[in-house]
């Protein structure tokens, strides 16, 4: 029996399921993630049973997957079992990971279809020189200032030095202001949670 023990604390700890985890506790630890403690998943877990799904169809699928209701005591038991709290830290973080590579796709993205846009309006100023028709210098240079404004650069010259490589002031996009928003919130949520479970 000592040994099984041992075994069992050996186990690696991960965000997907682990062995010897039923679907039914696993999907019951990804509510806890969202809920928070195991008071609020006990009873939303109950509420489905109770007809939540007739006002809100789409929790019909969740109450499939949790299956029949379990007591309080059980839940207990399964997250000490399974390491539910240690395990939601890691799936936050892994999440907040994943909030921060697609900030930084989206911000990438986004300066790439600015270079575009601006490399397509040079292209098409050059064409009308070529045709002889009048291009001013202004043209060019408000071309330009919009360019660098896009990308949250300077257009005055004597900051265009200290600026060109300072990845800091480009201006947020509304996707990249929604992400900040929830790993703002991901993160308030983390500390809310381990204070709480500080003081159990």
């Amino acid at each position: 029996m000592a040994k099984r023990k041992k075994k069992n604390s050996t186990i690696k700890l991960v965000t997907a399921k682990l062995p010897g985890e039923t679907e039914q506790q696993f999907v019951a630890w990804l509510v806890y993630c969202d809920s928070g403690t195991l008071d609020k998943l006990f009873r939303l877990w109950e509420g489905l049973h109770q007809g939540f799904t007739e006002t809100s169809p789409e929790l019909a699928g969740l109450r499939g997957r949790l299956g029949d209701l379990v007591t309080r005591r059980t839940l207990a038991t399964w997250s000490k079992k399974f390491q539910w709290v240690k395990r939601r830290d890691m799936k936050l973080e892994e999440d907040l990971k994943a909030l921060r590579e697609e900030t930084k796709r989206i911000a990438t993205n986004r300066k790439h279809k600015v270079a575009e846009a601006f490399k397509r309006s040079i292209d098409l100023k050059i064409k009308q020189l070529r045709k002889g028709e009048i291009v001013s210098a202004s043209d060019v240079k408000t071309m330009w200032d919009m360019f660098r404004t896009e990308l949250g650069l300077s257009t005055n010259k004597s900051e265009v030095a200290h600026t060109i490589n300072e990845e800091d002031q480009k201006p947020p996009t509304p996707e990249e202001d929604e992400l900040g928003k929830e790993i703002d919130q991901a993160i308030k949520n983390y500390y809310d949670k381990k204070r709480r479970t500080s003081k159990k």
